[in-house]
């Protein structure tokens, strides 16, 4: 914990629940594919979603849902299309408090796979508490599973990665990458089932985060 002097938040699965997410991609953007292609919907989402497949979530396009209209030769604004699923927006119910009680004592960061314009509505009622807010995909075309993604964050909040600690949802972009670097990384398991991270850098909570993170910070300014 010593020298850490920013905390860096993964933002779907961590900050945010997936509903959002799950109805732009797996309702939204199939249903206007339907739309212009005559199908019905059932079928214009079997279609979408193999599309996607054949991408998979190890390429960056994955991400941008810009990419995902011109590739299917839709019309409109992406960005109407999130606007309106915003209801669907669900914060944790400890996140506020997690991000007020950090942003107290180091600066925060946001460190997502998730593209600008999803971040846009996301982190609407949260991206007061950050002063960087990083898409890992857009800004530098990595993936946060590659540990040169947050090799970069690091170089542009002018830190060492053992200055900086992470939480997140998952295990290789949220835990294994960051910490190869030294990055003082936590997984969140709401379920605690991981059993491949020892206890101490395993959180069931971001409330439980917040607490052991200033717990060591203020041992070791007693110290």
């Amino acid at each position: 914990m010593a020298g850490v002097k920013v905390v860096s938040f993964d933002l779907e699965g961590t900050l945010v629940d997936m509903a959002f997410s799950e109805k732009v991609w797996n309702e939204g953007l199939p249903r206007l594919y339907a739309q212009k292609a005559n199908l019905d919907f059932e079928e214009a989402k079997r279609i979408v979603l193999g599309e996607y497949a054949l991408v998979g979530e190890d390429h960056v396009e994955w991400y941008d849902i810009a990419y995902w209209f011109r590739h299917f030769g839709l019309s409109g604004d992406p960005e109407q299309l999130l606007e309106s699923y915003k209801s669907l927006v669900h914060l944790f119910p400890e996140s506020l408090q997690a991000l007020k009680t950090l942003g107290a004592r180091f600066r925060l960061v946001l460190t997502t796979n998730s593209n600008p314009l999803f971040i846009r509505v996301l982190a609407r009622d949260i991206a007061q508490y950050f002063s960087h807010v990083f898409s890992v995909t857009s800004k530098f075309r990595l993936l946060k599973r590659n540990s040169e993604a947050y090799r970069q964050i690091c170089l542009s909040m002018g830190i060492k990665p053992t200055e900086m600690a992470h939480v997140g949802d998952r295990l290789l972009d949220d835990y294994k990458s960051p910490r190869s670097i030294g990055i003082r990384a936590y997984l969140l398991s709401r379920t605690g089932e991981d059993c491949s991270v020892p206890e101490e850098f395993k959180v069931m909570s971001l409330k439980e985060f917040a607490d052991r993170l200033l717990r060591a910070f203020n041992r070791e300014h007693r110290a």
